[in-house]
């Protein structure tokens, strides 16, 4: 029997029949997506179906993303008429402190939700980057509380000693919860209702302080420690941490990395010979520790190596 699926979308709010950009349709368990075109009377149709699980996505430019999961019986093919929540919006524009934006930005939206089995503040979807003139507009967001997060390059400050030597991209480098908290409960919420745009935010980003953190690996190093690193996540109170970067590990087992303010995960962990592309992956974990970056250099972390994880 050839199963299918027929799909009608409408407005939430008003019950008008929309046309949405893209109608995705997922095989739960089987990689691959396939599109669907509208009909003439603006209904989306999927045919040739198994029966086994499918997952629908639904994106439009105005409107929240959807997502609903359905089954198909031997006997039968189905019709699903779906509401689209009109998508509210923020947007503004992001400055440092002498009123010019920056090289290079991203921003993330942070919201009470779920991974997996873990519960708690999730990125919404994903990180995007600002304009070159600073301006930031959110994708369409469903009725929900949002934390702001922003990330990048500052612009190399104008040279006005030419014995200064100018910050490198390093000491450009920035990373904060609005308005410049390190962590979600320090950070200012934005409450979207549905069709609501909020507009002129201006974000101030202020010059990063950067500080060092100096540790040793305690414990017996692989025989290659020159694919050893040790990792630094940043903990924002969210579910999954944030990338962050690697410092070496020397032979002596020590290492030293900058950081931004805030409460670190690090990780020693061994990495694969570079591939030809340049690429290389991880092997192994070795051990964990937490920190937490004050206004301060931090000396004298230790991290101890566990033994059975060891080759």
């Amino acid at each position: 029997m050839d199963r299918s699926v027929t799909i009608h979308v409408l407005d939430q709010t008003t019950g008008e029949r929309l046309t949405p950009a893209g109608v995705m349709l997922d095989r739960i368990g089987v990689p691959g997506r396939t599109r669907a075109e509208s009909n003439e009377d603006g209904s989306f149709s999927f045919t040739q179906l198994s029966q086994i699980a499918y997952s629908l996505a639904v994106y439009d430019p105005q409107y929240a993303p959807h997502h609903e999961r359905f089954g198909l019986t031997p006997e039968n093919s189905k019709v699903l008429e779906l509401h689209l929540t009109p998508g509210g919006f923020l947007s503004g524009q992001a400055l440092d402190e002498v009123g010019q934006p920056p090289e290079r930005c991203w921003f993330t939206l942070f919201r009470a939700g779920a991974r997996g089995d873990k519960s708690g503040y999730i990125s919404d979807s994903g990180d995007h980057r600002i304009s070159k003139d600073g301006t930031f507009r959110s994708p369409p967001l469903r009725p929900a509380r949002y934390f702001l997060r922003m990330a990048g390059i500052l612009r190399k400050p104008a040279v006005t000693n030419s014995s200064e030597e100018p910050p490198s991209i390093v000491e450009r480098y920035f990373d904060f919860l609005y308005p410049n908290a390190h962590d979600l409960a320090d950070a200012i919420g934005f409450d979207i209702a549905a069709g609501e745009v909020i507009s002129g935010l201006q974000v101030r980003i202020a010059r990063p302080m950067l500080h060092r953190v100096r540790g040793k690996v305690i414990g017996d190093l692989p025989e290659q420690p020159a694919r050893i690193q040790v990792m630094f996540a940043r903990e924002i109170g969210a579910i999954e941490n944030m990338g962050g970067a690697g410092a070496p590990v020397q032979a002596d087992g020590n290492f030293e990395c900058a950081a931004l303010p805030g409460r670190y995960s690090l990780e020693i962990c061994e990495f694969s010979p570079p591939e030809p592309d340049g690429r290389t992956h991880m092997l192994r974990r070795f051990g964990k520790a937490t920190i937490n970056v004050a206004e301060a250099d931090l000396d004298g972390v230790e991290i101890q190596i566990l033994s059975e994880n060891l080759p």
